[in-house]
């Protein structure tokens, strides 16, 4: 396979059970809380960090990095890794040049290094220290820096065909220290970049909107473990289970009870655990992956649910539900507000959603009024019991 291939193991010192891949060309994000290992997985593929009793393999474009069965173990320097850290690293005794073509291969001419820096934007402050040099500046030297590692020889700058490289790039957190306006300049640039370099890129974020914007695909990691792995959007409305639902951020997650009902559909028992005589059923829609009867983990995708005024009649499509609830809280976030609301059959019940503004004031709603939800089918995931926390 042409990309970087992942495969580890590792008891100590500390947990690490890292599996994924990242094709030429693609973005994959690391994403999880602080240490949950993102960072240390970053480190192996460099070949900065590797447990005594690691098990497994690195590749990249099919050449072994790191094979403990074959007994290969590539040093960083021969690993050709370009790695941004988050508060750049540079050599603050140095100009941008200087740092740059520091890392610079042998089939690298200081024009070839200038000739990169000017492609990113940084041709008339090559000669500046990094003192001189605005935040983003300096992150675009520190991603120069990275790319002549991973380069084999100088791209042209005015290279249209996209060029695959033999190496990986991996970018630690790399726009958490930029402020907002930066950051965009910032995204836009590797995006630009990627159209001209076919090179697998790992980036580490805890960001998720970050992550949804950026990343070709995911990998959610906690405590060393990866957990999921899949394209964002699939991911964060389909969580394996309910520890990757906490994490991508899915506040609305309970217990309750799956039941087949006609062909291709079943239904969700939403039932208050303190008050077992008291449930809901909601309309979901049935893959065949779980039985009749069957305890669940749900959860519910806010995005795909509509917000009425109470009373407000609207035909409903196929398979929607439709849930009489109460405003309980609202929290201005800005343009968002973050609205808890209980069903009126379920007072015991929340749950949590994200309205905009605009929307608030069109429904003329305050705390204790009412409101419909239009809960449609594919806004809930369910997932057996026995997966929560495998």
């Amino acid at each position: 396979m042409s990309g970087l291939q992942v495969q580890l193991r590792s008891a100590s010192p500390i947990r690490l059970e890292a599996e994924f891949d990242c094709g030429a060309g693609e973005l994959m994000a690391l994403v999880g809380p602080s240490g949950s290992g993102k960072t240390s997985m970053l480190r192996a593929i460099a070949g900065l960090w590797t447990p005594a009793d690691v098990q497994g393999h690195i590749r990249v474009a099919d050449q072994p990095w790191l094979d403990t069965a074959a007994g290969v173990q590539l040093s960083p320097q021969a690993r050709r890794a370009g790695l941004v850290f988050q508060h750049y690293a540079l050599f603050p005794h140095m100009t941008a040049h200087a740092n740059v073509a520091l890392a610079a291969g042998p089939g690298w001419t200081p024009d070839d290094v200038q000739g990169l820096l000017a492609r990113l934007g940084l041709g008339a402050l090559s000669g500046r220290r990094p003192s001189q040099l605005s935040g983003g500046q300096q992150q675009r030297v520190a991603l120069a820096r990275a790319l002549v590692r991973v380069m084999a020889k100088p791209t042209a700058a005015h290279a249209v065909v996209p060029e695959a490289l033999p190496g990986v790039l991996l970018l630690d957190e790399p726009f958490s220290a930029v402020d907002a306006p930066t950051r965009q300049t910032l995204y836009r640039e590797l995006a630009a970049l990627r159209q001209k370099v076919l090179v697998p890129m790992v980036l580490v974020t805890h960001d998720l909107a970050e992550a949804r914007r950026l990343a070709d695909r995911v990998v959610i990691v906690d405590a060393g473990q990866t957990l999921q792995t899949g394209e964002p959007a699939r991911v964060f409305a389909s969580p394996r289970n309910a520890r990757v639902a906490e994490l991508v951020g899915i506040q609305n997650h309970f217990a309750g009870r799956f039941f087949k009902d006609r062909p291709g559909w079943g239904r969700l028992r939403w039932t208050d655990a303190a008050r077992p005589e008291q449930s809901i059923d909601l309309a979901v829609i049935d893959k065949n992956k779980i039985g009749d009867d069957t305890p669940v983990t749900w959860v519910l995708n806010g995005e795909q649910v509509d917000v009425l005024r109470d009373g407000e009649a609207l035909e409903t499509v196929a398979g929607q539900t439709r849930l009489r609830c109460q405003l309980l809280e609202v929290l201005s976030l800005g343009e968002i507000s973050l609205c808890t609301v209980s069903p009126q059959d379920l007072p015991g019940q929340t749950l949590t959603l994200n309205l905009t503004t605009r929307l608030l004031r069109r429904l003329q709603v305050e705390t204790g009024g009412w409101v419909q939800l239009l809960i449609a089918p594919q806004a809930l995931h369910i997932m057996p019991v026995r997966d929560a926390a495998n």
